[in-house]
C-alpha cells in the first residue's frame, strides 16, 4: 500500500540549533524488520517488509540539550514520526559491522523501534536521484485515474489525457486543451509552475475530465514510479494515476499537415484542396504536396530525422498552390527533429522554428 504525505512541515522552536551536517542516511532495524529512508533533509520514507511505504514531510534539527538529532514529520491522516539518532558505535544484531549512528523511531500509531543508520555514499545518493529523475523524464505518461477512479468517458476521448517531463518543461493534453509549463525535480517531488493552456471548449466529458485533471495537477506533487506507473499525489488528497505509453513510431503512422514554415521565420495555415499529408513508411514518405504527389526517403534515430531530396508527380496548378507546394517541400527537407504529442507531429528546424505541424488521420 502507498500513502502519500501531505506537507506539514515541522517548525523547531527558537531554542534549537539546525542540523550541522547534512548527512544522508538509511536507519533500519530488525524484530521488526523496518527502514527510514533519510537520504533527503526533508522526506522520509518508512517501510516495512510487508510492503507499506509511507512518506513523510518534515524536518530535522539538534536540540543543544539532548546531544542528538530530531528528525519529525508527519502525513496527511495525522499523526508523526520522530527519529531520533545519536552518533554513538550500533550493532544490527545480524552480523559483525558496525555502524555510526543509533536512531529510535516512534511510529504516529504509538510503537516505538530501536535500530541503527549508516551513512548513504554521496555517489550513491546521486545515482538514485538520477534514476528517479529518468524514470521519469522521457516518457510520455498517459492518464488512467484521478483520485483512485477512472473518470467517468476517459476511455472513450479521441485523444487520451497524458504527459511528458523533457528538460524542465511539461508538455500534455488535459481532455480539452494543449498545455505547457515548467517544472522542478526535488528528490521525490514535483514541483508545477503555472501552466499555460489553449483555450478550446469541448463537449462532455472532456471538459469535466480536464477540470478533474487541472485541479489535481498543480503545485508540490509527491511522485512514486513503480514499474511501468506513476502516481502523482498532492497535500489535498488528490491523486493521479498514469501509465507509461510505448514510444511512437513514425513507421505506418498518416498525418494531415495544417501548418508548416514558409522560409520567411512564419509558420502558415495550408490553403486550398487536395490536403496536404503525410505518409510514413520504414524508409520512405510519401503523400500529397497540395498539388502533386511526392516520395522522399528518410531516416531517423530517436528523435532525430534527415529527408533525401523529394520526387513529385508533374501535374500543374493554380500559381498560389504551386507557390506553397515548393514552400512546403522546402520545409519538410529542413526539418532535422520530431515529436509526437497526442494526435500532433510536431517537427523543427536546426536553428528550433518549427518546421511543420501536422494532425493524425
Amino acid at each position: 500500500m502507498i500513502r502519500i504525505a501531505a506537507i506539514l512541515m515541522f517548525i523547531a522552536s527558537t531554542s534549537t540549533a539546525a542540523v550541522a551536517e547534512d548527512r544522508p542516511l538509511m536507519c533500519f532495524g530488525t524484530e521488526p524488520s523496518w527502514s527510514v529512508d533519510l537520504t533527503e533533509s526533508d522526506l522520509a520514507r518508512f517501510s516495512t517488509p510487508d510492503g507499506e511505504l509511507v512518506f513523510y514531510q518534515g524536518a530535522g534539527n539538534r536540540p543543544d540539550h539532548l546531544g542528538e538529532t530530531l528528525w519529525r514529520g508527519a502525513f496527511d491522516e495525522g499523526g508523526d514520526l520522530v527519529v531520533w539518532m545519536r552518533d554513538s558505535a550500533c550493532s544490527d544484531n545480524m552480523s559483525d559491522t558496525e555502524h555510526p549512528v543509533t536512531a529510535r523511531v516512534s511510529l504516529p500509531d504509538g510503537q516505538f523501534l530501536a535500530g541503527c543508520c549508516r551513512v548513504v555514499p554521496l555517489a550513491a545518493k546521486m545515482e538514485k536521484a538520477e534514476q528517479v529523475t529518468s524514470a521519469l523524464e522521457g516518457p510520455s505518461w498517459r492518464l488512467a485515474q484521478i483520485a483512485g477512479k477512472e473518470p467517468k468517458g476517459l476511455a472513450s476521448l479521441e485523444r487520451a489525457v497524458s504527459v511528458t517531463f523533457v528538460d524542465g518543461q511539461a508538455r500534455g493534453f488535459s481532455g480539452c486543451n494543449n498545455f505547457t509549463g515548467g517544472y522542478q525535480l526535488e528528490g521525490s517531488r514535483l514541483h508545477l509552475g503555472q501552466l499555460a493552456s489553449t483555450m478550446m471548449a469541448c463537449p462532455e466529458p472532456g471538459s469535466s475530465i480536464e477540470n478533474s485533471f487541472q485541479k489535481a495537477f498543480a503545485g508540490s506533487l509527491e511522485f512514486t514510479i513503480d514499474s511501468d506507473r506513476l502516481l502523482l499525489s498532492g497535500a489535498s488528497g488528490e491523486s493521479l494515476l498514469f501509465e507509461r505509453e510505448s514510444p511512437p513510431q513514425l513507421d505506418g503512422s498518416a498525418w494531415k499537415v495544417t501548418n508548416f514554415n514558409n522560409k520567411r521565420q512564419a509558420v502558415i495555415g495550408v490553403i486550398g484542396d487536395p490536403d496536404i499529408t503525410l505518409v510514413f513508411g520504414a524508409e520512405e514518405v510519401s503523400g500529397s504536396a497540395g498539388c502533386n504527389r511526392f516520395w522522399a526517403s528518410y531516416t531517423s534515430d530517436g528523435n532525430s530525422i534527415s529527408f533525401g531530396p523529394p520526387a513529385t508527380t508533374r501535374m500543374a496548378c493554380a500559381e498560389a498552390l504551386m507557390t506553397q507546394e515548393q514552400l512546403f517541400l522546402a520545409a519538410l527537407a529542413s526539418a532535422v527533429t520530431w515529436r509526437v504529442d497526442g494526435n500532433v507531429l510536431d517537427m523543427h528546424r536546426a536553428d528550433s522554428e518549427r518546421a511543420i505541424w501536422a494532425i493524425s488521420q
